[in-house]
């Protein structure tokens, strides 16, 4: 077998690899595009396995022609006029001979498949860059919110600060209210983040919006934990943020309203306990549950403080 007659080959089951792990992934992973919960993925694999296969088209003679190719050349193989007869050309003859209608269709079919992929891919790298975007990230991560309007269910707890703070007593302000360990590493700090960049993006309207987050953690619960969890968020100089604890019953009780799980896992001070955040309005009266969880990826950094600061508006102004 000669070497081009090997490269052909070699390159032929690549393409045939690659487009079965493309189609694979389309089925398997991306849920051919909308059955799953990665509906938002633009089919990447269907574009990218036809640009392997356009590729390999473009790049290669048809196996026929290759084959006779390769038989002038083992019988003849001084004889160029011979060789170049056989691939289309003649001797002597230009570049522009090889385009021929056959390697011109293949060429496109490569060059279409390609921009394919760049229409679809385009879209989704702009929107994880485009901050007006990242309602519509985080609700592909979370689900939309649930727009409510029920009574918010009361709680009297302790701030940071050692003062009572009630829900009567936020009476007149939005609320934006989430729970939150202090001792966590992972999530909340993540979540406590976005409730800050909420609060700045506000301005002049955060006056009139108080952010709550309540204790989720069983053990670690005291307000030693909490002052040093704001330490560590930057969050002890806004003035309209407070961070509630209280007896475990208090808690217990506060947490079952709301619809917040919290489990303490073992051998370990974290607890595992639900992503959720409400929109209170000044009424007190619960208008938006969200879930709040950060996301996968650094993509979705800023995604939830987008749509809560949204939703806040919304109630504000409503």
């Amino acid at each position: 077998m000669s070497a081009a007659r090997s490269d052909v080959r070699l390159a032929r089951i690549a393409v045939i690899a690659a487009a079965v792990f493309c189609l694979a992934d389309w089925v398997l992973v991306e849920d051919i595009g909308f059955f799953g919960g990665l509906g938002t993925d633009p089919n990447s694999m269907v574009p990218t396995a036809l640009l392997f296969v356009a590729g390999y088209l473009a790049a290669f003679k048809v196996p026929v022609a290759a084959e006779v190719g390769a038989a002038a050349v083992d019988e003849a193989p001084l004889d160029t006029e011979a060789v170049a007869a056989v691939s289309g050309r003649t001797a002597g003859s230009g570049w522009s001979q090889g385009l021929t209608p056959a390697y011109m269709l293949r060429s496109c079919a490569a060059v279409a498949a390609l921009a394919v992929v760049v229409v679809g891919a385009a879209p989704m790298a702009a929107a994880a860059v485009n901050q007006s975007t990242d309602p519509i990230l985080t609700q592909a991560v979370n689900g939309t919110p649930n727009s409510l309007d029920l009574p918010a269910p009361p709680f009297t707890l302790t701030d940071q600060h050692g003062q009572s703070v009630s829900l009567a007593s936020l009476r007149g302000h939005t609320v934006a209210l989430t729970f939150l360990d202090p001792v966590c590493t992972t999530d909340c700090p993540l979540i406590a983040q976005e409730f800050r960049q909420t609060d700045q993006q506000l301005g002049g309207q955060a006056a009139r919006v108080d952010f709550v987050a309540v204790v989720a953690n069983p053990i670690y619960r005291t307000a030693a934990f909490t002052n040093a969890f704001d330490r560590q968020e930057g969050l002890t100089g806004v003035p309209n943020w407070y961070f509630l604890t209280g007896s475990l019953p208090a808690l217990e009780h506060v947490w079952d309203s709301y619809g917040v799980l919290v489990s303490a896992e073992t051998a370990g001070a974290m607890v595992a306990h639900s992503d959720l955040a409400f929109v209170i309005d000044s009424q007190g009266r619960e208008r938006d549950a969200l879930i709040d969880d950060p996301g996968p990826t650094q993509a979705y950094a800023s995604s939830f403080s987008s749509l809560l600061l949204s939703r806040i508006h919304d109630v504000v102004h409503s």
